[in-house]
């Protein structure tokens, strides 16, 4: 956005500059009239005389218009400026349009170079310095966080240190006793014997792990960090993400030309290891958390973001615990459509094919360590209950320290607002419509599209792409999706 808002104003800068030639020339031409003009009189003054004798020749007195008669010498000057006018028309004009052009095809050039540059991924110096400075996150590509989340998130941040809130995670001390050595001259190994001091948070976009995360950190005291991503308009009770680990996930993903939305299939967290080590992606937000996730002192702590389920493979050398993991899952229509609605031009296709690819990243990345599954719906159907049910298996199965408070009904009532829920679909509407497939105890019923009856061609993509998101769904519902040997369906 910046480097299109600075070619903005330099083709501005240049059309005035032209405007200002132009106008130049015409006053340069302007005053050579004028000067043709007093030369033609001052030529017709010196035969005054001889006009005055013609004058009295024919019986007629001299008058104004004498001297403004057209002779030979008065048509020599105009023919003269109108030569001189036209070819400098012809000479300065073109060259004027010419560099207009030229500077504007630098323009489309550079776009192309850029383009080219940011889709093999490497774009470095430029990409560095945007990420610096936080530009990311905002491709409406949401392409990371939105920047007035971000400036709420530092500016609760410095409040909270202004008013000394003691929190450990913020605390300077904490920092330097367990400051983690320059992640680039290596990672260490992802080993079994490591403890279990906190757990991950896994499910897509628009799934509930908000409400969920907000649960168990409001109720049972587990900590998250800060500064964090302050509430939204799509997410009033907050996100409870860290922003550094935000932007450190953005910053593994750019490299490799992926987005929050864009390319995750693509996502390989070995040639983000290698990178990191050879300094190709920047550590700073990387060291950060990691000053709070592996602070000893610093537990139970949870960790909470989308894109983990893609880049979860990426942190794990860095940790110095094995965390263990909840996976929630939401219906994958109500995903697409609440995407539809928050991300202008997001297509119902698109949102389903992202809700298959992430929580088919989030359960295979996910194999190999302790996992408490849940779903938006068991949440919201009893979120007391449940919540109880992931902590004590959280606990007493994956060896996560008992959290420092119990949750009590006030705050389930406080927290979870059903209303926040946007595009919940009813279930007596669901009830109405054909079923399409029957999987074990689980229906697939049919749904409106929002495309055109005469755009056959997508709304048959769309509707093979939500048949087979609906066929992961009720193997979640079965279990099924979560057995080693599920074959998980290749899209496109």
């Amino acid at each position: 956005q910046a480097r299109h808002n600075k070619r903005r104003r330099d083709r501005e800068e240049d059309e005035e500059k032209n405007n200002k030639n132009i106008h130049n020339i015409h006053k340069a031409l302007l005053s050579f009239a004028i000067f043709l003009f007093i030369a033609r009189n001052v030529m017709v003054t010196i035969d005054e005389s001889k006009l005055k004798r013609l004058r009295r020749r024919r019986g007629t007195r001299p008058s104004t218009s004498s001297y403004l008669s057209f002779g030979t010498k008065s048509t020599l000057c105009l023919a003269l400026f109108a030569m001189v006018y036209f070819i400098s028309m012809m000479f300065f004009q073109p060259m004027l349009h010419d560099e207009t052009k030229i500077e504007h095809f630098k323009h489309v050039k550079e776009n192309i170079i850029s383009r080219k540059n940011e889709i093999v991924g490497k774009m470095k110096d430029e990409g560095r310095a945007w990420r610096k400075e936080i530009q990311r996150v905002r491709e409406r590509d949401r392409v990371g966080i939105d920047k007035e989340l971000m400036d709420k998130a530092w500016q609760q941040f410095l409040n909270d240190k202004r008013q000394g809130k003691k929190e450990k995670s913020i605390d300077q001390s904490d920092f330097e006793r367990v400051k983690v050595k320059t992640v680039r001259n290596g990672v260490k190994d992802h080993k079994d014997d490591k403890p279990t001091t906190g757990f991950v948070v896994l499910g897509m976009h628009r799934s509930g792990t908000s409400m969920l995360s907000g649960l168990l950190v409001e109720g049972f005291g587990y900590k998250v960090g800060a500064p964090l991503i302050q509430p939204h308009f799509d997410n009033e009770k907050g996100f409870f993400e860290l922003l550094p680990a935000v932007l450190q996930n953005d910053e593994f993903m750019y490299e490799q030309n992926v987005n929050w939305a864009a390319n995750v299939g693509k996502y390989d967290h070995k040639r983000a290891l290698e990178e990191t080590k050879k300094g190709n992606i920047p550590t700073e937000k990387l060291e950060k958390v990691l000053n709070i996730l592996n602070n000893p002192d610093y537990t139970p702590w949870l960790q909470k973001d989308p894109r983990m389920c893609i880049t979860l493979r990426t942190w794990l050398p860095y940790l110095n615990s094995k965390p263990a993991v909840i996976f929630t899952y939401r219906h994958p229509l109500e995903v697409a459509m609440s995407l539809h609605k928050r991300e202008s031009g997001f297509t119902i296709l698109r949102g389903l094919r992202l809700w298959i690819l992430y929580n088919k990243a989030a359960i295979r990345n996910s194999a190999d360590l302790c996992r408490v599954f849940s779903s938006n719906v068991a949440v919201l159907s009893n979120p007391f209950a449940e919540t109880q049910r992931i902590v004590h298996e959280l606990t007493h199965n994956c060896g996560v320290p008992s959290p420092p408070m119990e949750i009590t009904q006030d705050i389930v009532e406080d927290f979870v607002d059903p209303n926040l829920q946007h595009n919940k679909r009813k279930n007596d509407e669901e009830s109405n419509k054909k079923v399409l497939e029957t999987r074990g105890d689980c229906q697939i019923h049919d749904y409106d599209s929002l495309l055109e009856e005469s755009d056959r061609a997508m709304r048959k993509k769309e509707m093979n792409m939500y048949l087979i998101a609906m066929r992961i769904y009720c193997d979640f519902q079965s279990g099924k999706a979560y057995s080693d040997d599920y074959e998980w369906p290749e899209v496109s």
